[in-house]
């Protein structure tokens, strides 16, 4: 009898920490926007540089060979990367092998909603970058809620629902439904505010874009250690921070813009 009381309890247990998540009280989406752009403004920076290595599997590595040529050995990729963004909403991700000069850098960037570059036709670099814009360039001086629900909706997200659900171990906010629905949505640390997770559409498909390891030493606050891009449950690129670095200069023709900061 007394076994069947402690499994009972276990059960009853393990239900409401399910359930609690769904119960707890959730802040307004405008709040919790709010304090995602305070988290990145006090960060003091405008403009981010991470270099590292690109991970690429099946239909991403063989686009990726496609548009650039490098070699992808039983359609799996690597090679030395880096993405780069300028608030507001200029980001870029390019491939940096050491053989291969600066200006010809096969690259992917987005500035004012505009994909340039040969591999802004790959989906999985496409939607990594405009995910990076989504979450981390987004203007941040005074309320930065409006900024924030401007750049999420352009992704899809219906920024007037928000839920808790859990991602990465952390019980984190949901911006735009519940965790389990199929339909674009934001998840966002419950406890730090940092950005965690963008599933939006690209082309026909949903992309899940996840933001993995703040605080790490190489990305700090700034820049997460890892940005994996999955197609459903498939990954498909992973970008995997060594360096990273606040304020560096960076020139608008970066981002498909005219010359200059």
């Amino acid at each position: 009898m007394p076994t069947r009381r402690i499994r009972t309890a276990a059960l009853v247990s393990a239900a409401l920490a399910v359930a609690l998540p769904a119960a707890a009280y959730v802040l307004p989406t405008s709040a919790i926007l709010r304090r995602v752009g305070e988290r990145r403004a006090a960060l003091g920076a405008d403009t981010f540089e991470a270099t590292g290595t690109l991970e690429a599997q099946g239909p991403a590595a063989e686009r990726l060979t496609q548009a650039t040529g490098v070699a992808a050995p039983g359609a799996r990729l690597t090679a030395p990367a880096r993405i780069l963004v300028k608030v507001p909403r200029r980001c870029r991700l390019e491939l940096a092998p050491p053989e291969t000069p600066e200006a010809e850098r096969p690259f992917v960037a987005l500035r004012d909603n505009r994909l340039t570059g040969p591999l802004a036709e790959v989906p999985a670099a496409a939607a990594l970058v405009r995910a990076v814009c989504a979450l981390l360039a987004v203007p941040t001086a005074g309320d930065a809620s409006e900024p924030y629900a401007a750049a999420l909706a352009a992704r899809g997200v219906t920024v007037a629902e928000a839920t808790l659900g859990r991602f990465d171990g952390r019980l984190a906010y949901v911006v735009g439904g519940r965790a389990a629905e199929a339909k674009p949505l934001a998840w966002i640390d419950k406890e730090t505010y940092q950005p965690m997770r963008l599933v939006s559409r690209e082309g026909p498909a949903l992309v899940d874009v996840r933001l993995l390891g703040w605080g790490s030493a190489t990305g700090g606050d700034w820049l997460p250690r890892a940005i994996e891009v999955l197609d459903g449950d498939q990954p498909r690129l992973r970008f995997t921070t060594e360096q990273a670095a606040a304020n560096p200069k960076l020139a608008e023709a970066l981002f498909g813009g005219p010359a200059g900061r």
